[in-house]
């Protein structure tokens, strides 16, 4: 198995010195060469000189100087991966252990190292540094999937059947690169939507939480016969308990290295793993149904939204299961009250309930006489446009992308 034969360590910590050492000095053979820099002006000249497989970043009292680092090697060519050194529980006690790490994956650290530094940790790491470059290899050089994540203001709304249906149209365009990760932690569907019957679940990633990397997260996922990998909510909510923040945050993080489509059920309910979720997103479709009361609660959860910091050009409103009915809302009025215009608006049908029921999506058999079809294709289309957006952004060219240039109003009063 390849792995990095030299790294680089950015402190001038001599007890973390003598821990990586003595780490290093138990793999025999295997060992790689550690080098020391005190700073991030001297890695800058190691790096050019001769750049490292790898490089550890211990947090310090200034955690943004990790994130710096990761953020300027992502730019190197290849990209040298950044590892955050910690000590669990080490932080201030006014610091959020959680949101820091999520910030350092963010800016594009692969991964943690715990304090004290063990043979066996250490080796996985090295040897998880090994298999990304492998499987960078076989998906292309320099690209990283894109995530977007499917939230409401409530249950009962359609949000899973149109996250667990865009993910099978995505998967039947790009067979084995697209993720469904199923975070409504406590009430997760998205397997018995798909007539599943997974071998494991996010409670399983958690239990290998330590040795989690690109490989194992494949190993991991479901595939359904449309081409689709799921990684299914736990079974029962004990289970779910294993799931935080910090974990689902590196799912995210490894899953878009390895896919090119990564699509997020959430629970209806603002919480720390929906936060991390979409604090990761490129995009957030928001589901509601055209009824006053849901509506209502969909304005303050778009307020919320902008609150924490997810700005409305990254969102799009989804209305569902739309019918005329007397003393419904117009499309006109809902587009009034969101003080914006519906992106996408999807009719009722009954054969979603009965696909829904059978455990066939109807992305994969709806056929196209289906007008919820039509719709849900374009949905899917617009998340590809986000991906090439993101792909020309990376390519340094203009990556601005419209997701829906027609009048939704008029489409829907077509049906």
């Amino acid at each position: 198995m390849s792995m990095p034969s030299e790294v680089v360590v950015v402190s001038t910590d001599s007890t973390l010195r003598d821990e990586l050492q003595s780490a290093a000095q138990s793999m025999g053979d295997q060992q790689p060469r550690v080098r020391h820099v005190a700073d991030q002006t001297e890695l800058m000249q190691v790096v050019r000189s001769r750049p490292p497989g790898l490089v550890l970043v211990p947090f310090e009292d200034d955690h943004r100087h990790v994130a710096a680092i990761a953020a300027e090697l992502q730019t190197a060519q290849p990209p040298i991966p950044v590892i955050g050194v910690f000590r669990p529980n080490g932080f201030a006690g006014n610091v959020s252990e959680s949101a820091v790490l999520i910030a350092a994956l963010r800016a594009g650290v692969k991964d943690f190292l715990r304090r004290p530094v063990s043979t066996t940790e250490f080796r996985t790491l090295l040897e998880s540094v090994g298999d990304e470059n492998t499987v960078r290899q076989d998906s292309g050089p320099g690209t990283f999937g894109r995530v977007v994540s499917f939230i409401s203001n409530k249950g009962g709304v359609g949000k899973s059947t149109m996250s667990v249906n865009t993910a099978v149209g995505l998967a039947l365009r790009h067979p084995g690169r697209v993720l469904l990760i199923d975070a409504s932690l406590q009430m997760g569907v998205a397997a018995s939507l798909l007539n599943l019957r997974p071998t494991a679940t996010l409670a399983d990633v958690a239990v290998e939480r330590d040795r989690l990397d690109e490989v194992l997260l494949r190993q991991l996922a479901t595939a359904h016969d449309s081409g689709l990998h799921v990684l299914p909510a736990p079974n029962d909510a004990i289970a779910a308990m294993e799931v935080d923040d910090t974990l689902l945050a590196r799912v995210i993080t490894l899953a878009r290295r390895t896919y090119d489509y990564v699509v997020i059920d959430t629970f209806p309910m603002f919480d720390s793993v929906v936060v991390a979720a979409l604090d990761l997103s490129d995009r957030a479709f928001v589901v509601v149904e055209n009824v006053v009361p849901t509506l209502l609660g969909a304005v303050t959860l778009l307020e919320v939204l902008e609150r924490i910091g997810f700005p409305q050009e990254r969102q799009s409103i989804i209305i569902n299961r739309q019918q005329r009915i007397a003393g419904g809302l117009s499309l006109p009025d809902v587009a009034d009250r969101f003080g914006r215009p519906i992106d996408f608006v999807l009719p009722f049908e009954k054969r979603v309930m009965v696909a829904a029921n059978s455990g066939e999506p109807i992305a994969q058999h709806g056929g196209r006489l289906s007008g919820f079809c039509r719709v849900l294709q374009q949905v899917v289309s617009a998340v590809e446009d986000e991906v090439d957006a993101g792909q020309r952004t990376a390519n340094g060219t203009n990556g601005a992308s419209t997701l829906s240039q027609q009048d939704p109003t008029e489409e829907a009063q077509a049906w």
